[in-house]
């Protein structure tokens, strides 16, 4: 097995992108961590699918990685198809379930030590596919933040302040407030200005 050492990983639910990470991440630096080399196929379906490998590749990584604080992490490695790179971290049971990505310089010079490999084989299997929506981390976090905040409107029957969205966003007040929200969810899904007034209108409510 091929190691890598020394290089920072960031790992959250969703992948980011280094330029994604914020001061609110638990960067983590590492001392020693596995690499393997896959096809094209198994890592798009590794980094964009919830899969579960086998028992026996989680055996040969377990506690493999460790951090400069000493302690290890139990399933993590390194993955890459030669062109892109992902830190994952698996479960017990095996599950893909904590991802990171990696500042750009150490990619680069990964990916060329990766390049010497022999291509490894990872038996998996899907247990649900995601589509790549391409969203950014701050597309996606306010998106959540949106949600909550229209579950709080409607659990309050909060009918002032869903009339003063839908008259900003649509020009007219909406008397339903069951299709006002289902109105607003549906427009927070399309990257149009509305999106960002909505989310605008939540923050200097909130605020005040």
């Amino acid at each position: 097995m091929n190691y890598i050492y020394d290089i920072y990983l960031n790992f959250n639910n969703s992948f980011y992108d280094f330029y994604e990470w914020n001061k609110r991440d638990k960067i983590i630096h590492i001392r020693k961590i596995p690499t393997i080399k896959v096809s094209k196929k198994d890592f798009y379906n590794i980094k964009y699918n919830k899969i579960k490998i086998s028992k026996d590749f989680l055996k040969t990584i377990h506690n493999k990685t460790e951090q400069f604080n000493n302690n290890k992490i139990k399933y993590c490695t390194i993955i890459s198809d030669e062109k892109d790179i992902i830190a994952i971290k698996f479960d017990k049971n095996g599950i893909n379930h904590m991802k990171s990505s990696l500042y750009i310089d150490e990619k680069e010079e990964i990916i060329n030590i990766i390049k010497k490999q022999k291509e490894y084989k990872i038996k998996y299997n899907i247990l649900k596919k995601f589509k790549n929506n391409f969203k950014t981390r701050f597309e996606i976090e306010n998106e959540k933040y949106i949600l909550n905040e229209l579950n709080k409107i409607y659990l309050n029957k909060d009918y002032q302040k869903i009339n003063y969205i839908c008259l900003e966003c649509f020009r007219k007040k909406e008397k339903n407030i069951n299709e006002a929200i289902k109105k607003i969810k549906k427009e927070i899904t399309k990257e149009t200005d509305n999106f960002y007034k909505i989310f605008n209108i939540f923050k200097s409510i909130n605020q005040k």
